[in-house]
């Protein structure tokens, strides 16, 4: 039920901009940048308090996926709270400079971290024994890939952008 209240208040901050969407190539990338960068938001929001509170019970350390999680959900909320607050004056989610921050920065700081995870060797099954994942190691392995593909989309469009295309 927490994820569906993170969800639905990422879907909550972006609804206002994403009507007024004018038709164009440009705008409906930056549309579906912006709705999808929202909903993993929603989702990873609840990730901090959700790991911390079991983080009293579990001393063991934490896997990649938890790490993802608890990464994007720290920047969702280092970032939100202005983005609200630009939310209860009107739309202008694109126009705020947390915004921006938190739609560029954050798939991008996912991409980055499932390279390093993908490079240290942290994300290879495991040949020993086979090692059970919680729910919580899954979705955030699943969230943080999904950031990871956002980001991978942003990329590409920046370097079409660079180059003319």
């Amino acid at each position: 039920m927490v994820l569906i209240a993170g969800l639905a208040l990422g879907i909550w901050l972006v609804l206002p901009d994403l009507r007024g969407v004018p038709q164009g190539i440009g705008s409906l990338n930056d549309a579906v940048l912006i709705g999808a960068v929202m909903v993993l938001g929603g989702l990873s929001v609840v990730g901090p308090p959700l790991l911390l509170s079991r983080r009293k019970r579990d001393r063991g350390p934490w896997q990649a996926g938890k790490l993802l999680w608890f990464a994007s959900g720290t920047a969702a909320w280092l970032l939100w709270p202005p983005i609200v607050v630009r939310r209860f004056q009107g739309p202008g989610f694109g126009n705020s400079e947390t915004g921006l921050c938190f739609a560029y920065g954050t798939p991008l700081m996912a991409v980055y971290v499932v390279a390093a995870l993908l490079a240290g060797g942290w994300l290879r099954k495991s040949r020993r024994r086979r090692i059970r994942r919680s729910w919580r190691e899954t979705f955030g392995l699943l969230l943080g890939l999904a950031w990871a593909c956002t980001g991978l989309y942003l990329l590409v469009n920046l370097y079409r952008s660079a180059w003319g295309r």
